[in-house]
């Protein structure tokens, strides 16, 4: 977020900047002699009427009305109030009571307004109040209160003060002490002198978010300079925790644009942790370079262990291009030892042409244990891979070709294993018709389709050139392919027996290999084989052929009970065939054949991913989707209740367990905020507990149709959300910024709804995550329980059990908010995530305490900030372990 102290401007400024009025201070008030003050406006102030003028004044009135053409103005002058005075011979008249004017746009209100027609003037002010002023005794007159102060609009802003001058003529005026409202900001100040026709100069500038009668918090400044639609320079700035000043900038330089960006200080933020001491937190600034580009630069000052020094820049250009830099360089004591430690991440968006576009994603950091050690995010402590991918794709004809070309890197965390694509090259052509249709004709001449026509093929060639790597001192693997795939597929447009859909498809893949393994030998300590690669060209020709079938059957039940007045059972059966040869038999020439240790035959793959074993199989299975209907007529109402699947196939080629496993699942949502689901996986054959391996017996067999199937595996899950109605009643105290990861504070491309320069949204991957969502929800919870359960070996049965309990947040009272997340495992009967959570609103501040008493990210979290989101980076914040949590700070 940006510095922006000075984002304010006194509510008599905005008046100046959206009405062109001059703002002048009475000598008396400021201390300025009559000789400094600019005579451009008491001139035009000065301008009289025709000598004829005082006769064309209204008599007394409630509702009166002065013609332009009458007194030379540009338009019609509205009045009225209580009591009209009207001093012909003065040319004055005095509006006492409920007093209003208007020309043109502008509205002034006020318990007593005077007009000076000779001098095209008028003058705002507020009375006294009756009551007040009867009981006042001479000793206490200047404790009189007033009432009915001056109110101008100018149908966009309201602004009050003490006194107020306007000029008919020249459009100009002034007014004293007054305050206003503008950008979710509060304005006050003193006085302003106009030294060029846009250049103002301000007395006792203050700004605060805070609209209570005694500001929580404000920034003053006693000079600036207002350069109009343009920028506001002041020195010094103080900020004032109620009317303590706790710091104070020499100066400060900001832009008034009320859109776009604005170079700046970032605001520091200060806390403590029981390892490094008092710290400061993003201690920098924010430069908008142009209208391009942006860039933050901060600094984290730890008071016992070092320096974190972190930048993040934006680029974007409408239609062409968005990108982000960002970074950060460590150099820390530990005392023990010393760390430098540093992280990099890329993203740039390119659209090249209409089609062809460009996206890098990189990210790149010194160690294993960067943000583990060093960031307070959840979600980047348990990140355990590095990913780094760059995409170019094209399109052309029509969109039925692209191009992609891809280099990618990942490299796991923990193992140091590391996966690098050196490039991945894939062309693809969208199914299309071998034989297009030309067209059905008219009349007589209408044609028909012919089979033919609904040949369809699709193209897949891919390039290929990775390099694994992992801990050992084996050499990389090293795989370099190109691959074709062809598709030919055929759907019936006429269904068979009137009730069958049918369609096929044939896929024909074709890899060439410019190396592959050969010459295995085996290693009798450790009976594996190791082989030698041989380089050259190598072809691989795989292909598999496959149809399918299936049709909809439909029962209707009408029970008419209750207000249920239909239950509809959709059943789609379906039936499928499938067919592959045996790729590892010798005549293919994939596989080599050898014999182990024990002198079993091993069939060894020379290319790696060759499908072995021969497939000619049946699968079938029954999608049934239950409904239910409710009411009639306009209050008919439809309801999915939940679908039952069931799956299994048969294949004649294995030499046993040909049936496959049959596998269940059940999908329901009773209620919109409810969801349950189950699956089921069961073998149709007995497990042999000696040899520890599945038979070739059927179940049926020795137990009979009730003990036909055994239970391979099982999992339950269940979601339940409750929440109260939304209110927005949150907006009237200021939505809070503690539950946003996006920066709204800091102005530009950073920044929301920022406009056409708006290229990425700064996320800070140190700041611990939000605790609160829905500050406009009373209440809310999910609750999750999940179940799942293993025997696919019976000997060695494993379970899990856990419930979550996330998003828990209760509205205690209208300032106290709790939040609650728990993670419980069943299996190890204990809590492995936890945390509470409590927000207090202060007014125009916020508070907020995270304790995690077990699990990732263990400690606590306090953090006191402003609510304002351009002033969210001005907040204090503590952070330990939970030993230390109830120990004073």
């Amino acid at each position: 977020m940006k510095w922006t102290p000075i984002d304010f401007c006194p509510l008599f400024l905005f008046l100046l900047l959206s009405t062109d009025l001059s703002l002048l201070a009475q000598e008396k008030d400021v201390g300025v002699q009559p000789a400094a003050l600019d005579t451009s406006v008491t001139d035009s102030l000065s301008q009289g009427l025709s000598p004829n003028s005082a006769a064309l004044l209204q008599e007394p009135g409630r509702h009166k009305r002065i013609q332009p053409a009458d007194i030379g103005i540009r338009a019609t002058v509205n009045y009225s109030a209580r009591t009209i005075d009207s001093r012909k011979s003065e040319s004055i008249i005095y509006l006492i009571g409920d007093a209003e004017v208007k020309y043109k746009d502008i509205t002034v209100k006020a318990g007593k307004i005077t007009i000076r027609w000779n001098e095209n003037l008028l003058i705002a002010e507020g009375i006294p109040d009756s009551l007040r002023a009867g009981e006042a005794s001479p000793a206490d007159s200047q404790q009189v209160k007033h009432k009915g102060f001056p109110v101008f609009t100018d149908g966009k802003e309201t602004i009050v003060g003490e006194q107020m001058e306007y000029n008919f003529k020249s459009e100009k005026g002034r007014i004293l002490r007054g305050r206003t409202q503008f950008q979710k900001g509060y304005y006050y100040g003193s006085a302003v002198k106009r030294v060029a026709a846009s250049v103002f100069n301000v007395a006792d500038g203050v700004y605060t978010t805070c609209d209570a009668e005694e500001p929580h918090f404000h920034f003053k400044s006693k000079k600036m300079k207002v350069i109009k639609d343009d920028k506001v320079i002041a020195k010094p700035v103080t900020f004032y925790l109620g009317k303590i000043p706790l710091a104070i900038f020499p100066f400060a330089m900001f832009s008034t644009k009320e859109n776009g960006r604005q170079s700046g200080i970032i605001i520091p933020q200060f806390g403590t942790s029981p390892q490094e001491g008092r710290y400061l937190r993003n201690m920098g600034y924010y430069f908008a370079a142009s209208e391009y580009m942006d860039m933050r630069l901060t600094m984290d000052f730890f008071e016992r262990t070092g320096i974190l020094f972190r930048g993040h820049a934006n680029y974007a250009k409408r239609y062409k291009f968005t990108g982000s830099l960002d970074g950060s360089f460590t150099d820390k004591d530990f005392g023990t030892r010393k760390e430098r430690r540093w992280n990099l991440g890329i993203n740039h968006r390119q659209t090249i042409d209409e089609n062809t576009s460009l996206a890098v994603n990189a990210s790149f950091q010194s160690n294993s244990t960067f943000y583990r050690e060093l960031s307070n995010n959840r979600n980047e402590r348990l990140n355990r891979q590095i990913r780094s991918n760059a995409t170019l794709t094209k399109r052309w004809g029509e969109g039925s070709n692209s191009l992609t070309v891809n280099l990618a890197q990942t490299k796991d965390i923990e193992s140091k294993a590391e996966t690098i694509t050196l490039p991945k090259i894939q062309f693809t052509r969208s199914r299309s018709q071998i034989f297009p249709f030309k067209g059905a004709g008219s009349g007589r001449s209408k044609k028909d389709p012919k089979w033919y026509n609904y040949l369809q093929y699709d193209y897949k060639g891919f390039l290929g050139n990775e390099v694994r790597k992992d801990t050992t001192d084996s050499p990389d693997d090293i795989d370099r392919v190109v691959r074709h795939d062809v598709t030919l597929s055929y759907t019936n447009p006429k269904k068979l027996f009137g009730a069958l859909s049918l369609s096929q498809s044939f896929v024909y893949d074709e890899d060439w290999f410019d190396r592959r393994d050969q010459d295995f030998t085996l290693v009798d300590s450790t009976n594996q084989f190791v082989s030698e690669q041989n380089k050259g060209f190598f072809i691989r020709r795989l292909f598999r052929y496959s149809a399918s079938a299936s049709t909809n059957l439909y029962g209707t039940f009408f029970p008419n009970v209750f207000s249920i007045t239909a239950l509809r059972h959709k059943m789609t059966p379906s039936i499928s065939f499938s067919y592959r040869p045996d790729f590892a038999e010798s005549s293919w020439g994939y596989y080599e054949t050898k014999k182990d240790a024990a002198g079993k035959e091993r069939r060894l793959d020379r290319y790696g991913g060759t499908p072995s074993g021969k497939l000619m199989s049946m699968g079938f299975g029954m999608t049934n989707l239950f409904q239910m209907k409710l009411g009639k007529g306009q209050k008919e109402k439809k309801i999915n209740l939940f679908n039952l699947d069931f799956r299994s196939g048969y294949n004649f080629a294995a030499d046993s367990l040909k049936l496959s496993n049959l596998s269940t699942s059940l999908r329901a949502n009773p209620r919109r905020n409810i969801s349950v689901s189950m699956s089921m996986n069961h073998s149709f054959y007995d497990f042999n507990p000696e040899t520890g391996r599945t038979e070739k017996d059927f179940l049926f067999d020795k137990g009979g149709l009730f003990n036909s199937l055994r239970l391979n595996s099982l999992r339950f899950d269940m979601r339940w959300s409750l929440g109260g109605r939304s209110s927005r009643s949150g907006e009237g105290r200021g939505a809070s910024t503690l539950d946003s990861v996006i920066d709204e504070g800091t102005p530009g491309i950073l920044q929301r709804n920022a406009g056409p320069t708006a290229g990425g949204q700064y996320q800070d991957t140190f700041a611990p995550e939000s605790a609160f969502s829905a500050f406009d929800i009373p209440w809310r919870a999910t609750l999750a329980f999940s179940y799942g359960v293993n025997k696919s070996n019976p000997l060695n049965t494993t379970r899990t059990a856990y419930v979550d309990l996330s998003n828990v947040e209760l509205q205690l009272t209208q300032k106290w908010r709790i939040g609650y997340r728990l993670r419980y495992d069943f299996e190890r009967a204990e809590v492995v995530d936890q945390r509470i959570s409590f927000y207090r609103d202060l007014h125009c501040w916020e508070a907020r305490f995270d304790w995690n008493p077990s699990g990732i990210g263990e400690g606590y979290y306090f953090i006191v900030n402003i609510k304002a989101p351009h002033l969210r980076d001005l907040k204090v914040e503590r952070r330990g372990g939970t030993t230390s949590i109830f120990k004073p700070f």
